[in-house]
């Protein structure tokens, strides 16, 4: 058995486990049993298997099921890919689990990700920082019924921070951020998708809050533009890498809007 285990990561993660646990046929529980970080290791591996599951799209998500049958070792790139490109790491994962890139392949498509995205890496511990700044602050915003929740608990909601009432769990605050991206550009070309979700919550929640990196009151001509009103949107500024947190509600203007 610990010769079979030292071959990992060439063994499915779930079958090893199985094996570890005495459930193939005509393995015996004994001196043979794995280390308990060998165990843990397959346990964490799968553990991030089903978190990243959660956080896919209905459509991709048979890629990242996969990942069950890969080395641990592609789990473990996979899920170091996922942190700060969760894009490609699914495309990764189509093709490690397609059988068409071994462990070290992986490693090294891995590595030049990685190398090509630091800026963004930073950009990430920022945004961790940000998140935690939004979540504290809306909740000191809105109604004492509000408590967070657990996306997980409303998939539909495509929210970076989601409330419900505790008085009817249906009526929803969603907090969506935009950015942090460390190349302004990217601003303008995910404009329109972050502003269309923006609109798609507030067809279905009580409100949205939208965190932008103006004051500007661009974000409403982009709505009045396409003649909706967003009478339960409210848009707040906080200026991008800022030391100091210091959201600034962008007023409704009187349309039409001049251009940027």
């Amino acid at each position: 058995m610990r010769r079979e285990l030292r071959s990992l990561p060439d063994k499915d993660i779930e079958k090893a486990v199985i094996r570890a646990l005495g459930g193939e046929p005509g393995f015996h529980l004994g001196d043979s049993l794995p280390k308990d970080q060998t165990v843990r290791s397959w346990i964490r591996a799968l553990e991030n298997i089903e978190r990243i599951e959660d956080d896919t799209d209905e459509d991709y998500v048979e890629y990242v099921r996969q990942l069950r049958a890969v080395p641990v070792a592609a789990v473990e790139l996979i899920v170091r890919w996922h942190r700060y490109d969760p894009v490609k790491a699914i495309k990764a994962a189509r093709v490690i689990g397609g059988g068409r890139w071994s462990v070290e392949k992986l490693r090294e498509q891995e590595k030049k990700a990685r190398a090509s995205s630091t800026s963004q890496v930073f950009g990430k511990q920022y945004a961790h920082k940000l998140g935690a700044q939004v979540q504290s602050w809306v909740a000191s915003q809105l109604d004492p019924d509000f408590k967070q929740v657990d996306d997980r608990q409303h998939r539909r909601a495509p929210a970076d921070i989601l409330f419900a009432r505790e008085s009817d769990p249906e009526r929803l605050t969603a907090v969506l951020i935009f950015g942090p991206y460390t190349d302004p550009a990217e601003y303008s070309s995910r404009e329109s998708a972050f502003l269309t979700t923006v609109v798609g919550l507030a067809a279905y929640c009580e409100q949205v809050i939208a965190i932008v990196p103006s004051d500007e009151p661009f974000y409403w001509q982009w709505l009045y533009d396409h003649k909706l009103k967003g009478a339960n949107i409210a848009f707040y500024g906080v200026r991008r890498w800022s030391e100091d947190f210091n959201p600034v509600k962008i007023r409704r203007p009187t349309p039409p809007l001049l251009g940027r």
